[in-house]
């Protein structure tokens, strides 16, 4: 039966992404005036973002530009994975995912969600952590089809108004050029053994196992392709990763291009490419993705 119904998924036909709701209508400026604005709500909308960061702000009190409470999306559970990625990498902790418990969004031109989630720390007998990433869904470019980038990474705070909050970033205008062109077809043939062989890297079986955010690439990169929930194809069996960079540190280089082949559960062979770039600043980094779908 489940065979059956994976069959019958749309997740394999020519769809476009699913795109995030649109934002709703902006107030009609000449049909409000500051007699109407609520100054006691005002006030404590501005604390509470101050205090947050974003993330504990209960009020809708901005239609448009401001930071609203919305519900757990496809995209929000995405990205609350990416910015705990992010944190590991940086911190070198092994924090895994559990599920989210808040998403704060504004909505201008783009999406940024403020993500608020449980993740458990297996170094501390799994012990519960509260999570915090702000991730914006930013501006289709460079043939991806999925582009966001993290501001902010860490653990809640204690203490409201404590704790770090992530500076504001341009991952076109603060990475090497380099990674400003568009994203790889896909790996050329002799990749490996052409004259930049240098620059690529073929991830082995075992490193797998110590690198599950690989796993996570590929369903960054295959989300690029549905924009829905994967959570029925997986595990994903992973047929090959390459990694092509200029850095030294290969899997853990903070600009790299990844090559991943899996095999989602019940579904055709897909290819991935993910480009991740950094600026070096704690809580930044920004993935691109495309993927094709092996029919």
């Amino acid at each position: 039966m489940n065979d059956v119904m994976l069959e019958e998924a749309k997740l394999w036909f020519d769809e476009p992404p699913v795109n995030p709701p649109p934002p709703p209508p902006a107030v009609d400026e000449d049909s409000s005036s500051d007699d109407e604005v609520d100054p006691v709500a005002w006030s404590k909308y501005n604390r509470q973002v101050s205090e947050s960061g974003g993330f504990d702000v209960d009020l809708f009190f901005q239609p448009f530009g401001g930071i609203v409470p919305s519900g757990c999306s496809d995209y929000s559970l995405l990205f609350g994975k990416v910015g705990l990625h992010c944190y590991n990498l940086e911190k070198g902790t092994n924090l895994q995912f559990k599920q989210v418990t808040k998403v704060n969004t504004q909505i201008c031109s783009i999406l940024t969600f403020y993500i608020t989630l449980e993740a458990t720390d297996p170094v501390h007998d799994d012990s519960l952590v509260t999570f915090q990433t702000c991730v914006t869904d930013t501006v289709l470019k460079h043939q991806a089809r999925l582009r966001a980038f993290t501001t902010t990474c860490r653990i809640k705070p204690q203490v409201p108004g404590t704790g770090e909050l992530g500076s504001i970033w341009y991952p076109d205008d603060d990475v090497d050029a380099c990674y400003k062109v568009d994203l790889p077809n896909w790996l050329q043939d002799d990749a490996l053994s052409g004259e930049d062989k240098l620059q690529f890297y073929e991830v082995k079986d075992m490193e797998l196992k110590d690198n599950q955010w690989l796993y996570l690439y590929a369903e960054f990169a295959l989300f690029s392709h549905s924009g829905d929930d994967l959570s029925a194809y997986m595990p994903f069996e992973m047929k090959k990763v390459v990694v092509q960079t200029k850095e030294d540190m290969k899997l853990k280089s903070g600009n790299a291009v990844f090559y991943l082949s899996f095999k989602p559960r019940g579904g055709p062979e897909c290819r991935g490419v993910v480009r991740r770039t950094t600026d070096g600043k704690p809580g930044h980094m920004c993935l691109e993705a495309r993927c094709w779908i092996d029919k």
